[in-house]
């Protein structure tokens, strides 16, 4: 695949392509982890230009070492992380509340926090997980693909309206 397919931009537009129907007609619909993936992405370039930064794309020129941080706090968040989980073998996860990307959680799964517990429990403990983490997992990642289903095609509807 030439390169310049590859970028998240290509895939986002295919999202809502696809989740719309401007594709052809013989076109799969995007999976549920594509869906919510490409979701995360148009939440995620929005908060970054919104405070005026330029979202990161593969191939991209990479900016000044300082820009790359400041992206990179406004991505991911900055200071102490606030979200801490210790697994069984004592590995302990962290992640921040105030970051685009732990908004565009909060926003697809509705409860970053408890997506986060639940997320990594299941993800590093697979079967192992307790049943209640894994229930909430399940509800939590149904809620995302809903989400990201109505975010992408009313930003499809607001891209075909322009």
């Amino acid at each position: 695949m030439p390169t310049h397919l590859r970028s998240p931009s290509v895939a986002l537009l295919a999202a809502l392509c696809a989740l719309t129907a401007c594709a052809a007609p013989e076109a799969t619909p995007l999976g549920s982890d594509d869906t919510v993936r490409a979701a995360q992405l148009l939440l995620t370039d929005r908060c970054l230009t919104r405070q005026g930064l330029t979202p990161p794309r593969p191939g991209q020129r990479p900016p000044a070492v300082e820009e790359q941080r400041r992206v990179s706090d406004a991505l991911f968040g900055a200071g102490r992380a606030e979200l801490s989980l210790t697994l069984p073998s004592g590995h302990e996860v962290r992640q921040h509340t105030d970051g685009c990307l732990a908004q565009a959680q909060q926003r697809l799964y509705g409860d970053q926090e408890r997506w986060f517990r639940a997320s990594t429990t299941v993800n590093n403990l697979k079967s192992e997980a307790p049943a209640s983490e894994q229930s909430a997992y399940r509800e939590l990642r149904a809620h995302a693909v809903r989400t990201a289903r109505s975010l992408l095609r009313s930003a499809s509807e607001k891209g075909m309206s322009r």
